[in-house]
């Protein structure tokens, strides 16, 4: 008879446990799995090491970068993962220095998805969005910012499909497709993405926003947010635009030099 590996069938419990929630805490995961929380420690700080897991910085949760079958939702995957451990330096060093804070958006197909924040770092206090929390491309800095830099018959598709989640539609917001398509121009005028009058949301706040690539393809945006009440969105770029820049330009060296690496390192 085979002797089981009891750190192996540890490791893949925690793993199955998180597959199963979107984010855990340490004490969600040692009520769920009975295991000791210095245990779960090690297993969690030997996951992360082999990226099966990521403990983000916004929450401090953790969360599975893997799909286990059947029983996942809705992972992130790990090379977002990957984008946003590249990412999180040098979003917490400008965060550091103006104040103000940054998420990581990744473009999904209907939306932009939270994987990374600095709001739990600045010192003034603003709406905390959850992580994987989704936000529409229609009224999102992010998502303005990504429309403008598609071909305009995707944006197009996705201004008029029915297959979108209804609370993301342009309609929701009284957008209509000359109201986007002015957005978008001037979008691109300034180089930055930012929310406009009819895609004030909730949170009461504004933000400006540069676009990721990787491997030569569109992955998502950084956007840098304000209270809407504090500065018109004109005015904070001419202020921080060029920091935010800095960072993003940044983030996207580090981004090419960690593709380039893993190429040579795996030539086909």
């Amino acid at each position: 008879m085979l002797k089981e590996n009891r750190s192996l069938e540890r490791g893949l419990i925690v793993l199955e446990t998180l597959a199963q929630h979107q984010s855990m805490s340490l004490a969600d995961l040692h009520r769920a799995t009975g295991l000791p929380k210095s245990t779960l420690r090690r297993l969690l700080a030997t996951l992360a090491r082999r990226r099966f897991v990521r403990r983000s910085l916004a929450d401090q949760l953790y969360r599975a970068t893997m799909t286990l079958p059947d029983i996942s939702i809705d992972p992130i995957s790990p090379a977002a993962a990957q984008v946003a451990d590249l990412a999180l330096p040098h979003m917490l060093e400008l965060t550091h220095r103006i104040g103000w804070p940054t998420d990581l958006h990744l473009l999904e197909e209907h939306s932009m998805r939270i994987v990374e924040s600095t709001r739990s770092i600045s010192p003034f206090n603003l709406y905390r969005a959850p992580l994987d929390h989704k936000v529409g491309l229609f009224y999102s800095a992010s998502g303005l910012l990504c429309l403008s830099l598609m071909p305009i018959a995707r944006t197009r598709a996705l201004f008029e499909t029915d297959d979108m989640d209804p609370n993301f539609r342009a309609s929701r917001f009284g957008i209509t497709w000359d109201d986007l398509l002015g957005y978008l121009a001037h979008t691109r005028t300034v180089g930055y993405g930012r929310r406009f009058t009819k895609t004030v949301v909730h949170d009461k706040l504004q933000a400006i926003a540069l676009p990721l690539y990787r491997h030569g393809t569109l992955w998502g945006a950084v956007p840098l947010l304000w209270p809407k009440a504090f500065m018109e969105a004109d005015d904070f770029a001419a202020k921080y635009l060029s920091d935010l820049r800095v960072s993003v330009e940044a983030i996207q060296q580090d981004i090419d030099a960690f593709d380039a690496t893993r190429v040579a390192h795996n030539p086909s």
